[in-house]
């Protein structure tokens, strides 16, 4: 098969998995009502506002990488209310990953076992609790990932004396870039991704090729930016960029802890509890790392090794080293499940393989199928499938205030959690909802939020309040009175959700 037809079957396998199985455990996907995640329906707002002529961090306040919101933005030409455009940019994004997976497991695999390894990686991956609701950074910053880790990894095994061409070198370099502009916390993979590189050129003692090495390599990290410098320049939005993008985030959103404490921290954390909610998950995840690394089952160059576990351990610690520690940060690490995968696949015995190597279609097949099946009916996501659009709040409120005349909207003291979404209404001031700072660290959203209902600028104002006792708010309710409220499920806990209205507001 010529490298053309390999390439094209290849990514079509890929983008099959990616389609099903994410059918079944987004929530983006169009047999859920609706994405309730605040994470997913922030970067939607902002993605739509883009596309609408606003400036991000300009005209509108938000912390994460440009490209994710031009991401959503281009989600959102294809369907402006709803999320098929991002269910769409979620299979992209994860056929574009199987399909180095696929490439990366032919290093140790043939065709049959190789399909079968990255079926049950892209199972695993959307099935850990991790996932949380689908749509997060993660999901886009995979696919460069698990494409950096097959040219290094392929690289790698071509032996001490192989030098990686200036033309992969520049693409992963523009694939590190790119992280930055989506959520720059995952650049730690990339940095111990060239070390490793920078480290077999010393050991052949080639000090000019890797001074050429690492400027191609930052070469192709800066071109990816240069779209968005311009871009940024050309709006009066560079010094908003930089402000908010790099400034705020690195000022105000880290821990205090120290690196040290927080790294122990997070690893107790990923072992006591992510491993505890996804066992399954973690059995393989640990004993694949440690069949990989300390056996040679799997792999007996001590280069490869090192080329898996120095990108490991620098993700880590860019990940996790700031000490904020969101359950879908783990997401990024999914894809090292890889290696329990392969160790799994390579300790099977000789006469079982014998016995199916011939049999790989139906086995793939019908792996296929069962997977499906317990996404369908056991994914942690699947409860939201059992609420029509009319049940939730989200869609309630949109109708009421559709009745008015251009109506605008204030997402109060909490996380925008699709109002905007379901109601067609873009966001008219520049904080739009209450972001994760504390007020004591970060004050300006919660003052301006509050300045916003003080100055009656908005027509609307929806917020979530506690469900066990009576919601009062004396800077509110002057000018705005109750129109609405219901309590929903989400994430664990019910919560009650209130919608307010201009007192003078008229149909």
């Amino acid at each position: 098969m010529n490298n053309k037809k390999y390439t094209i079957k290849t990514f079509s396998f890929s983008l099959l998995i990616a389609s099903l199985f994410l059918l079944f455990a987004t929530k983006s996907s169009p047999i859920f009502p609706l994405n309730d995640w605040v994470d997913a329906n922030a970067i939607f707002t902002v993605g739509k506002s883009m596309m609408d002529g606003k400036v991000v961090y300009k005209d509108i306040f938000e912390q994460k990488g440009p490209t994710l919101y031009l991401i959503h933005g281009l989600g959102s030409l294809i369907s402006h209310n709803d999320f098929l455009g991002i269910f769409i940019m979620e299979v992209i994004a994860f056929s574009i990953f199987l399909f180095f997976a696929r490439k990366t497991f032919s290093l140790y695999l043939n065709a049959g076992f190789s399909n079968l390894a990255t079926v049950l990686l892209a199972f695993f991956m959307v099935n850990i609790s991790n996932f949380v609701h689908g749509d997060s950074a993660e999901e886009y910053c995979i696919p460069l990932l698990g494409a950096s880790m097959f040219y290094l990894m392929r690289h790698l095994k071509n032996g001490s004396k192989a030098i990686m061409s200036f033309r992969a070198l520049l693409l992963n370099g523009f694939f590190a870039g790119s992280v930055i502009w989506i959520k720059y916390s995952m650049i730690g993979f990339w940095f111990g991704w060239m070390l490793v590189i920078l480290l077999t050129l010393a050991l052949e003692k080639n000090v000019l090729r890797m001074i050429q090495a690492s400027f191609i390599f930052l070469f192709g990290m800066v071109l990816s930016g240069i779209p968005w410098f311009i871009y940024f320049y050309s709006v009066d939005g560079l010094s908003s960029f930089i402000d908010v993008y790099f400034i705020t985030n690195i000022k105000y959103y880290a821990s205090s802890n120290g690196i040290l404490m927080n790294l122990v921290t997070i690893i107790g954390k990923i072992i006591l509890v992510y491993f505890k909610q996804n066992p399954i998950f973690g059995i393989i995840f640990l004993v694949g790392t440690f069949g990989f690394f300390l056996t040679k089952k799997v792999e007996s160059n001590g280069i490869v090794k090192l080329g898996v576990l120095i990108p490991f351990l620098f993700l880590f610690l860019s990940v996790y080293g700031g000490g904020i520690r969101l359950d879908y940060y783990f997401q990024i690490f999914t894809p090292f499940i890889f290696m329990g995968i392969l160790f799994i696949l390579k300790v099977i015995p000789g006469n079982l393989i014998d016995l199916v190597k011939n049999k790989t279609k139906y086995l793939l097949v019908s792996t296929v199928v069962l997977l499906c099946i317990c996404l369908n009916f056991f994914h942690h996501n699947v409860y939201m499938r059992n609420y029509s659009k009319n049940d939730l709040f989200q869609y309630q409120f949109a109708e009421y205030m559709n009745r008015y005349s251009n109506p605008t909207l204030l997402n109060y003291m909490f996380l925008d959690m699709g109002v905007y979404n379901t109601a067609d209404i873009e966001p008219i001031t520049y904080y739009y909802m209450k972001h994760n700072f504390d007020y004591d660290i970060y004050p300006f959203d919660v003052d301006a939020l509050n300045a916003y209902v003080q100055n009656r600028e908005v027509d609307f104002v929806v917020l979530r309040a506690n469900v066990d006792s009576s919601y009062t708010n004396e800077l509110l309710e002057k000018n705005y009175s109750l129109v609405m409220e219901k309590k929903q499920y989400y994430e664990e806990k019910v919560h009650r959700y209130m919608l307010f209205k201009l007192k003078d507001v008229v149909e």
